[in-house]
């Protein structure tokens, strides 16, 4: 569902079997994003949710003490890891050594791989190292889930000097009674523009990590959006498991809930990167 007024008709969100390469190429530059339903696997969906339910299970019997402890180690690596786990954040490397399965064999069984390479044939298709998974419940917050997540791009934190498409994923049926996505629909380059991408970054704000000096993140705030109109393409659509959401490092983003929504939520953040796909002009 849209949360603004724009027509339905206009949105991005196909069948995966009616797709054509170039027709995802031009909805992801143009729109920033486009749904593909019916493209993942259930069945193997189903596995990867039930190996993640396995290995937080395991994570929740280290005692809090030594959670706590980890997470003040000395070494980065180590309090790194475990701050992730602690919100949800389980990588494909670690998930690959538990459970002998990646999350990238949702992209390379459906197809998705080989469609993006076709789509995509200046450039080589890449396993982003920025590929996890993500809970997320409303109300009480359990170990190891994580919160909702304001309007972002994913550029704010991982690279800014290449296209990545994200393809996320959810493990349930999502949108209705378990919390969503809601994306802006609006073009790579215009994105840039409206944000005033900066690569040489402007002074950095308290509290900013990464390239998050390099946007004017306060444009993404929804009274911001509102007034410049933008809140009018935010797009919110239910997801049945199986549907994948392709969109871009540069898409506005964020969690989409509300008090309605009573159940948990397990999802996929799938990236692939496309390191010479000429995006900024």
């Amino acid at each position: 569902m849209t949360l603004g007024a724009q027509n339905a008709e206009a949105l991005p969100d196909l069948e995966y079997g009616a797709v054509l390469p170039a027709q995802f190429r031009e909805f992801i530059m143009s729109r920033g994003a486009v749904m593909l339903r019916k493209a993942a696997d259930p069945k193997l969906l189903d596995t990867i949710r039930s190996k993640l339910d396995d290995l937080f299970a395991q994570y929740s019997r280290v005692p809090q003490s030594e959670i706590d402890k980890r997470i003040a180690s000395d070494d980065p690596v180590e309090r790194d890891f475990w701050e992730q786990i602690k919100l949800s954040h389980i990588y494909d490397k670690t998930f690959k050594s538990f459970a002998n399965l990646s999350y990238f064999d949702i992209a390379r069984q459906s197809g998705l791989w080989e469609m993006i390479e076709r789509a995509f044939p200046e450039s080589s298709v890449a396993e982003s190292r920025v590929c996890n998974s993500r809970r997320i419940t409303e109300g009480g917050r359990p170990d190891f889930f994580d919160k909702p997540i304001e309007f972002h791009v994913d550029a704010q934190v991982f690279y800014t000097h290449q296209l990545s498409i994200n393809l996320w994923t959810p493990l349930v049926d999502c949108g209705v009674k378990a919390p969503g996505l809601k994306v802006i629909l609006l073009g790579v380059r215009d994105t840039l523009r409206y944000l005033e991408y900066n690569e040489a970054g402007y002074k950095p704000e308290p509290g900013d990590i990464a390239n998050m000096h390099k946007f004017r993140c306060q444009k993404m705030l929804e009274p911001a959006l509102a007034d410049s109109g933008l809140l009018e393409r935010a797009w919110a659509p239910e997801f049945r498991k199986g549907d994948v959401l392709a969109f871009t490092n540069f898409t506005m983003h964020a969690t989409h809930s509300t008090p309605e929504m009573t159940l948990a939520r397990t999802s996929v953040e799938v990236r692939v990167d496309l390191p010479n796909v000429r995006y900024w002009s």
